[in-house]
């Protein structure tokens, strides 16, 4: 069975409109050509606390929430 991985962009628009991710993957099966949404994995490497955009760090985020607390009381 052969399989590959190509970008969205290749495939003409009334194809691709159909697959919402950035990859596909075509494999073939029983005699069909199957196109499936490719999904990657987030390496751990990228991601930075609870959030993945590196803008407030997991230890600032309760300390956050901490201070919140404490206004409420």
């Amino acid at each position: 069975m052969l399989e590959t991985v190509i970008d969205r962009q290749m495939l003409p628009e009334p194809i691709f409109s159909y697959i919402n991710s950035e990859k596909i993957r075509i494999f073939e099966e029983n005699g069909n050509i199957i196109l499936s949404p490719f999904y990657t994995r987030p390496n751990i490497n990228e991601l930075f606390g609870m959030f993945n955009d590196g803008k407030l760090s997991s230890e600032d985020f309760i300390k956050q929430k901490s201070i919140e607390m404490e206004i409420e009381n």
